[in-house]
């Protein structure tokens, strides 16, 4: 059956530092990738790997470059409007924008080492000094069969979600409370007062509902707590779905999405 929930969700809103690491590496495989969209000097923003292998995930990608079609900034011609495209039966992209500090790379490489891709910027001079780190960004388009299994990229979490996370998700049933509209929770009164609501709803747990809502970031964990934002939606979705954050230059907006290999349709929401 359908259910209702509210979903709390962090989003990305500034630069923050991307790390790996490599210990007891498997047997590197192959893997036949094309370098579509090359940028040395990058998009000056937070670092990111996304895999993008469906129209809803290109849907979520598209928040990473909202800010720059807001401002009417270039974006790569792969990467518009790639929910359109007809090829994710046989083809994934992964887009990647990583520090190179004070180095302008000139080619980029993709690797595969177990279930791990490994993006590699290579050449270009190391300047002692710059006014601003590189950040390249790269769009690689890969055989789909190739990535099989891939759950990592530079040794982090496969990202399908675009820049944001679901952090916390309370269930209400089938009818979730009257009149509960979307907002911002940054400010941990907001959560207090969203919690007050609920609690006036009947939402059953509501004493436990201001520590959920404030529940645990990866996201703020890498970014840092002042480059993070939370917001809370009510959402319908069915019990496989997941909550995500569609993000225009315009509009926030949460969606039930089905994850890779998930069934595609539920019975009608009670």
């Amino acid at each position: 059956m359908g259910r209702a929930t509210i979903a709390v969700l962090g989003v990305v809103t500034a630069l923050g530092v991307m790390t790996g690491c490599d210990s007891d590496e498997p047997p590197e495989a192959g893997l036949n990738a094309q370098v579509v969209a090359f940028d040395p000097a990058g998009f000056n923003g937070p670092p990111l790997a996304a895999i993008i292998d469906s129209e809803d995930s290109a849907r979520l990608f598209a928040g990473w470059l909202a800010d720059r079609v807001d401002s009417g900034a270039q974006v790569p011609e792969v990467m518009e409007h790639l929910e359109l495209r007809t090829d994710f039966d046989t083809t994934t992209y992964l887009a990647i924008v990583a520090s190179t500090g004070c180095r302008a790379p000139t080619r980029a490489e993709l690797r595969r080492v177990g279930n791990d891709l490994r993006p590699e910027l290579i050449g270009g001079i190391d300047h002692p000094e710059c006014v601003r780190a590189y950040t390249p960004f790269v769009v690689y388009r890969i055989r789909r069969t190739d990535v099989d299994g891939v759950t990592t990229v530079g040794g982090e979490p496969a990202d399908r979600d675009g820049p944001a996370e679901l952090v916390a998700r309370i269930e209400f049933g089938a009818t979730p409370p009257p009149d509960l509209a979307p907002r911002e929770i940054t400010d941990p009164a907001d959560r207090t007062a969203l919690a007050d609501e609920l609690a006036r709803a009947g939402i059953p747990g509501t004493a436990q509902i201001p520590e959920t809502l404030s529940g645990p970031s990866a996201l703020q964990a890498k970014y840092g707590p002042e480059d993070i934002r939370r917001y809370a939606f009510p959402l319908r979705s069915c019990p496989h779905e997941i909550a995500a954050l569609r993000i225009t230059p315009t509009e926030l907006r949460a969606q039930a999405v089905t994850p890779p290999g998930g069934p595609d349709t539920c019975e009608a929401p009670t």
